[in-house]
Order: C-alpha cells, then structure tokens, then sequence
C-alpha cells in the first residue's frame, strides 16, 4: 500500500487499523514478516465496503482466521490481512425439515474447537472429527478440512460469502466442487469469494457418546502429534494414495533442520518451530524436503500451508 492509500482507508474506515503489523504474533509458526495493514471486520456491511474498496484501488488482501495454516514470508505481505470477528462467531440451531437430524448455521469465525463441543453439548453429532483441529469454520470449509476419514463435504449444506465486488453470495453444495483440501465454487472464483457462514448438517445423538468419540480423537492427536512447539499442523498434503509423513520420513528426513526449523521427530509431516526460526527458515526445509522426497521417490509434495507474500517492500 502507498502512503495514498494508507491515508484513505484511515480517513473513512470507522474501526481500527494496525499498521505495519507483525505476523507472527497471529500465526502458528510463530514466524514471519509483517503485513501493511491488518483490520477486524465485525459485520457483513464493514466488509462489502471494505472488499469493495480495496478492489478499486487493486490492494491484495487475505482472511485470517487462527493462523494456524498461514506463513507470511519474511519480506512481509503487502496488502490488506483481514479477520472476522464479532456475529461472524455466531452459532445457531435451525429447524431442519428431517427426523433425527438437524441443521447448524455457523459463522466463519467461530473456532472449530468452540463448534465441536457447542454441537456436542446439543446432542448433535458430525462434526467430532474437527476435534483439535485450531482453525475457525471459514478455513475448514475453504480448505475441505479432514481427518480420520471424514471431511467437511459430508456435513457442509450451504455456505454464505460476500465476493470482492462486495455482493453477498449464497452457495449450495451442490454448486460446490470438493476435492482434497479445496473447494471450488462451479459458477464463480472462490479465491474473491470471502465465506462469512456455513450451514451444516449433523445428527442427533446422545450427548455422551459424542463426547467420548471427541475423546478418543484428542487421544489420537496427542499421541501421534508433536507437542509444545509452534507448528503449521500437517504442513504437506498427502499424495494420492500415499502418506506425506511416510515419505518424508523414509526419505530420512526426520530431524532435518535449516536455522530453527526442525522436521519433528514425532511426525515427519510437521515443521516445527524451535523457538528461533525466520520464514526463510521454514521455506528453506520446505524446499529441502521437497526436493529429497522428489529425488528419490518422484513425487512432489505440496504444501498445505498458505505461504503469503514475499516481494521486496
């Protein structure tokens, strides 16, 4: 952003604006350079203004939720980071037209923590596989989030955005294409496409057979899982039909380091944080594994974190 612009978005936006903001602070891996500007948008209106306005003046911008899939290079994003709060957390139960199930309206900003046991405590069941996941619904749903063979496909109804033009968007599944770790929306780009709400579909069931489902898949994660370090979560998806860690670790590459990024040596598919690595650190790895799981087995692995930025400010 020039100094034009800063002075126009602080003239008219009415809420705060952080400037120059460090990323780190808001992201997982605790790592990363600074974005230009950094704004908490609290209702549909502040964003279609503020998408519309951004769009006119052709300043990149990014929806952050918990930071937990998101790197921003050391060099810094140069545009816009927004994150939704306020009655984008909402959560509400709608009559569901069926027996034995029934519907969920949920905000993107809602945790997936918070829904899991929201839905739990109602005696909804469906969505115990988001257990420990530490990401907001509007990530889950953009990214087709998983785990222990479920995904977001086999609950997501419906889902409610506002697109860059500012114009809010009503989507049904059946206009959505799902695929491993994305959706694609068939009649317009999901990439201009903020997601503000998600209608889902769940079950019900008794309250403590859900929370003893939710157990075991804490279980699960803490002993499979690296613990007391920053980390992106999985950072590489899995290949078809194959396993990232597996590659990664019979490439032997568990423990491998650039600066303070470590390859856990818990889960081969986590880059970890020792306390002191840069973004540069991380990317440095991320090239490295690439490269020797490609070297040796052919196959390429994609990251699964969002890496922001990187041009020189």
């Amino acid at each position: 952003m020039n100094h034009r612009q800063r002075e126009a978005l602080s003239s008219w936006w009415q809420g705060t604006i952080g400037w120059d903001v460090a990323m780190a602070g808001y992201c997982t891996l605790r790592a990363g350079g600074k974005a230009d500007a950094f704004i908490d948008v609290h209702s549909p209106g502040q964003l279609s203004s503020l998408l519309q306005w951004l769009d006119q003046e052709h300043i990149p911008w990014f929806v952050l939720g918990r930071g937990s899939n998101v790197l921003v290079a050391d060099e810094g994003y140069p545009g816009v980071i927004l994150r939704l709060k306020g009655e984008f957390a909402d959560i509400a139960l709608l009559p569901s037209g069926k027996s034995g199930s029934a519907l969920v309206q949920v905000g993107a900003a809602c945790t997936l923590p918070r829904l899991v046991s929201w839905c739990a405590d109602q005696g909804l069941a469906g969505v115990e596989f988001l257990e420990g996941i530490p990401g907001t619904v509007g990530g889950a749903v953009r990214m087709n989030a998983g785990a222990w063979g479920h995904d977001m496909e086999e609950c997501l109804q419906h889902l409610h955005g506002v697109d860059d033009q500012g114009k809010q968007q009503s989507i049904t599944a059946t206009e959505i294409g799902f695929s491993y770790r994305r959706i694609s929306w068939l009649q317009g780009s999901m990439e201009k496409l903020v997601i503000i709400a998600a209608r889902l579909r769940v079950q019900r069931d008794a309250t403590a057979a859900i929370q003893n489902r939710c157990k075991n898949y804490q279980q699960l994660r803490r002993s499979r899982q690296p613990k007391g370090v920053a980390s992106a979560g999985s950072f590489f998806k899995n290949p078809p039909g194959d396993s990232a860690g597996r590659l990664i670790e019979a490439a032997g590459l568990k423990t491998s380091r650039k600066g303070g990024a470590v390859v856990s040596p818990v889960h081969a598919n986590f880059i970890v944080n020792d306390g002191h690595a840069t973004a540069a650190d991380i990317l440095s790895l991320m090239q490295c594994v690439q490269e020797k799981v490609y070297q040796q087995f052919q196959i390429h692995l994609e990251p699964e974190v969002q890496i922001l930025g990187g041009q020189k400010r």
